[in-house]
């Protein structure tokens, strides 16, 4: 590839927050770098809370519009209670005597299926309006998600048979927090079940960028595998984490719509104070 990808991970509410303030923090400082990491044809890799902001930034919407959405107390997001020390164990101990990782998957898919959650039709809502109309365009972007029948990951873009709205929705379904999205004869939840930011499907563009709305490492060990950024040697690669500011605003809880405002100001802030070593690695 000649031209560089940009790498939205997952983190719920908060992480969609982050990811525009880090995004606008160095638009701030760099406009120009910025422009040119959002723009085409840079290639856009998003995976959950990072879907929504990937298609965000396809459709061309203005980082400084997106960022004040974050701070708006009028908003459609839902509030749903998450205990994530709980809800990780109980996706480990599906996994546990898996076969493969398609079977891990599976099984989660098959807990996804069998949790009730909201209605799909108001999560579906809450998606749409963070999108507000945006569809397919030419842009290279990409969405994944899993199968929740069969534990396959699938990437989804414009040449796919589902709209960028499906995609999104699929890409954002937190297993056995929000609704699995049927799709044609199969069921389809978040693309972190594969890893939170499948930073490895963007091996071949250069550089790479990824954001993840999560420290660098938590006690279960590094947040992104180091196969996964090995996988994309001898590319040029810059992960940016949350640092220890970003951690604080996310709360106990990212799928807290509180979270919002202050995880969109503490990227911004962090977004400012890596602007610079970022345009001269985006610059080569």
């Amino acid at each position: 590839m000649t031209h560089g990808a940009l790498v939205l991970a997952g983190g719920g509410v908060a992480g969609i927050a982050w990811e525009t303030g880090v995004l606008l923090g160095i638009h701030d400082v760099e406009p120009a770098a910025a422009a040119r990491i959002i723009g085409a044809p840079t290639t856009l890799i998003g995976t959950s809370a990072g879907s929504n902001v990937a298609a965000q930034l396809a459709s061309g919407a203005a980082l400084d519009a997106l960022f004040e959405r974050q701070l708006d107390d009028d908003h459609d997001e839902l509030y749903v209670e998450a205990d994530f020390e709980a809800f990780m164990a109980s996706m480990a101990a599906a996994q546990a005597d898996a076969t493969s990782a398609d079977d891990a998957r599976r099984r989660i898919g098959t807990i996804a299926k069998n949790t009730p959650t909201v209605e799909r039709e108001v999560r579906r809502r809450v998606i749409a309006s963070r999108l507000s109309g945006a569809e397919w365009g030419e842009r290279d972007l990409r969405i994944t998600a899993v199968d929740a029948d069969t534990g396959t990951p699938i990437v989804f873009d414009r040449h796919s048979d589902v709209s960028l709205l499906d995609a999104v929705e699929a890409s954002s379904a937190v297993p056995a927090i929000w609704p699995v999205v049927p799709l044609g004869a199969h069921h389809y939840i978040d693309g972190g079940v594969r890893t939170m930011a499948n930073a490895d499907l963007a091996a071949g563009f250069d550089p790479v960028l990824v954001l993840v709305p999560q420290p660098e490492f938590t006690a279960a060990g590094p947040v992104i595998a180091p196969a996964e950024l090995e996988a994309l040697k001898p590319s040029r690669v810059r992960v940016i984490y949350a640092d220890a500011a970003s951690v604080a605003a996310f709360g106990s809880n990212p799928l807290d719509p509180g979270a919002r405002r202050p995880s969109a100001l503490a990227g911004r802030e962090l977004g400012r104070s890596v602007a610079s070593s970022l345009a001269a690695f985006w610059r080569g």
